[in-house]
């Protein structure tokens, strides 16, 4: 396989409490768009994000789970597969950093032992709002983090540096032989429905 043909394609999570600005994220680093009206995520939403690392093609799948308590029981599910998770906390919101531990808890069966997981704080353009510090997460007890970005949807600062990360992290974590098989199967049933 020569070079510009390799890909790799990951099955990722993003999660946190409600309105903490999961999709918001999502939809910038998809679209570089940001819309400023809120819409609840019922149950979960999904995006692709195709990047380049190291002259590899990554796509990444994103799981946006819900926040909502009513859609916990169907969190073990989305997570079914996952190799990499991003949590996501709401700087202006110092129970959503606090809520972290059982996110992690609430996706764990499902997620992948080896999954890189990439701390995200939210609305950090409304650092005069702030109830969550570096200090905080410095101090952060009872998982383990790879990675830790201060993003903004709005201004769209950390996002894509957090997603490319998100990439790396996954690259060097998994065998070749694991996201190349992935990618081989999406190129076909890609190739498969078009017409």
């Amino acid at each position: 396989m020569s070079t510009a043909d390799e890909a790799a394609f990951f099955k990722v999570l993003i999660v946190g409490d409600g309105a903490v600005g999961k999709t918001s994220i999502c939809t910038h680093i998809t679209t570089q768009e940001f819309f400023a009206d809120y819409h609840l995520t019922v149950g979960c939403d999904f995006f692709i994000k195709r990047l380049y690392v190291n002259n590899i093609s990554v796509t990444l799948q994103i799981f946006d789970v819900g926040g909502q308590d009513h859609f916990a029981r169907m969190r073990s599910a989305f997570a079914d597969g996952a190799k990499g998770i991003f949590l996501a906390f709401d700087v202006t919101r110092r129970d959503s950093f606090y809520s972290l531990e059982n996110w992690i808890n609430s996706v764990q069966e499902g997620l992948d032992p080896k999954a890189p997981k990439v701390l995200i704080a939210t609305k950090s353009d409304l650092k005069a709002d702030a109830e969550v510090w570096k200090d905080d997460v410095d101090s952060l007890e009872g998982f383990s983090i790879d990675a830790y970005f201060d993003t903004s949807s709005l201004t769209g600062d950390g996002v894509p540096e957090a997603f490319e990360t998100m990439a790396r992290l996954l690259l060097a974590r998994y065998k070749e032989e694991e996201y190349m098989k992935s990618a081989q199967q999406i190129k076909f049933v890609e190739g498969f429905y078009r017409t």
